[in-house]
């Protein structure tokens, strides 16, 4: 069996130890000179492409610039190294900023000295110390016409109340309508816009928050959302016999109900709960309905109701009548 020479193993043991930390070394003082000199400012030129945003009647509302800005800053190392992988700027302009070549053209002119601050806006965040001038005098964005309709936002909502409430307004949203952009054959067949479900559970209080239109294919929607608010509140449920009052019953008819009452039932809310009776309320059959009904049935009408009052229901929900020629 050879003998070990443990002298020569530890030698280079020892060398490749002192190799390691030597390298090491090395790349921490890479490290930290790649981190002072990314921290450093400097003068450079940068290039941004431009994605419009703008709202003029009858034409499109966004578009990618024809042309690039160029641009000379004073910035810091990572802001010139993260440039090469964010090199675009959306910009949000009024309309006063576009201006077309031709009256009829779909091509509009944007002179950036014009809208520095909307771009200084953007740019300056304490990466880019200032903009210092632009080598771009103006930018072309082509803007097609399209055709435009102001259509109406349904929500559509899922919402379980706590026991006892239940909502005593109408789901408000703001805005309540919006105007869409697409080709005329698409636009023309769209008579609404709709929300994504409203979901609440276990609601005993006033809801209120931000719901998002579900987007159509070949449209733009000029909001990605809408706020909805809708007032809730406690109730007790009361009911009240009510005497039916036949109307509209023209001469030489007569109309008979099978029943000459109905029992109201209502919710009214706790905090405002008052005692009522029937001279509070007024409940009709109406002589109209049992021409148009083909099984000579009326559904009780309430005509007179006093206010704070919800969620209306009769028993029985229609009365039976015969209808007689007077002799």
């Amino acid at each position: 069996m050879p003998r070990i020479n443990w002298h020569w193993t530890y030698k280079i043991a020892k060398g490749r130890g002192e190799w390691m930390t030597l390298l090491f070394s090395l790349l921490l003082a890479l490290f930290i000179w790649t981190i002072h000199n990314l921290s450093l400012r400097y003068t450079a030129y940068l290039q941004y492409s431009v994605h419009v945003k703008t709202n003029i009647e009858g034409r499109a509302l966004e578009a990618d610039a024809e042309d690039a800005i160029m641009m000379r800053v004073r910035a810091n190392g990572y802001t010139l190294l993260s440039h090469r992988m964010n090199d675009e700027i959306s910009l949000n302009l009024e309309p006063k900023f576009l201006r077309p070549i031709t009256p009829d053209s779909d091509t509009f002119i944007v002179y950036v000295s014009e809208i520095k601050d909307v771009i200084e806006k953007q740019l300056i965040d304490g990466k880019i110390s200032n903009v210092e001038n632009y080598t771009t005098e103006m930018v072309r964005v082509i803007l097609p016409r399209i055709d435009t309709k102001k259509v109406p936002v349904v929500a559509q909502t899922q919402l379980d109340f706590t026991s006892q409430y239940m909502a005593i307004s109408d789901l408000k949203l703001n805005p309540d309508s919006l105007i869409i952009y697409g080709e005329d054959n698409i636009v023309e067949n769209i008579d609404a816009v709709y929300t994504r479900i409203i979901s609440h559970s276990g609601v005993s209080k006033g809801i209120q928050g931000v719901a998002y239109i579900i987007p159509i294919e070949g449209v733009v929607i000029s909001e990605d959302y809408v706020y909805y608010s809708q007032e809730v509140g406690r109730y007790i449920e009361q009911n009240i016999e009510l005497p039916l009052e036949i109307i509209n019953v023209p001469r030489g008819k007569e109309l008979l109900p099978f029943a000459s009452s109905v029992k109201v039932v209502y919710r009214q809310l706790l905090d405002s709960h008052k005692p009522l009776d029937m001279s509070d309320f007024r409940c009709v059959l109406d002589y109209k309905d049992i021409e148009s009904s083909i099984n000579s049935q009326a559904v009780p009408r309430l005509v007179k109701a006093p206010q704070g009052i919800y969620s209306i229901s009769f028993d029985p929900p229609y009365v039976d009548c015969i209808v007689l020629d007077k002799q």
